[in-house]
């Protein structure tokens, strides 16, 4: 009868191999405040910071901003996927009013627990989409959730 082997290889000195992280099997760990997240891992209701004026000017075929400063910055809120991944629908955000939907002041974002600094108006009505080359120049501030925008209707009802 023999004995099982003892040889010694690189798994019983090392141990297995850890399993490499990636952010399709790992989102939430990469979901952090201020990460820069690649267009394929987008999801509705992302709020990001770092839109450059000038950028928005030029994805909303100079609509928005209408007089703010082109060296400013807005932020970005993530509407849909675009079918095939080849973009995402964004809308920009404002803290004038004007809009029928908005995230308010100190609502905490999922993901990264982010305050929300102001009051901040999802300006839906100037759609645009946001290649990949840009979602990476953005600042992920969290996620906000869908009990969490607020409606025109709902305001009137309190």
């Amino acid at each position: 009868m023999s004995k099982p082997s003892s040889a010694t290889t690189f798994d019983n000195i090392w141990g297995q191999p850890r399993r490499t992280m990636t952010a399709d099997t790992d989102l939430e760990l990469v979901l952090v405040n201020n990460a820069r997240i690649p267009l394929a891992f987008w999801r509705k209701n992302f709020f990001f910071k770092g839109g450059r004026n000038q950028t928005l000017h030029s994805l909303t075929q100079g609509i928005f901003p209408a007089k703010a400063d082109p060296m400013g910055t807005h932020p970005v809120f993530a509407l849909k996927p675009i079918a095939g991944g080849i973009g995402f629908r964004a809308c920009p955000c404002s803290s004038s009013g004007g809009s029928n939907r908005w995230v308010n002041k100190n609502t905490k974002l999922r993901h990264t627990g982010f305050s929300m600094e102001k009051t901040s108006y999802i300006i839906d009505r100037i759609p645009f989409t946001i290649p990949a080359s840009q979602a990476k120049t953005l600042a992920f501030k969290g996620e906000v959730s869908a009990s969490d925008i607020q409606t025109r209707q709902q305001a009137g009802a309190l």
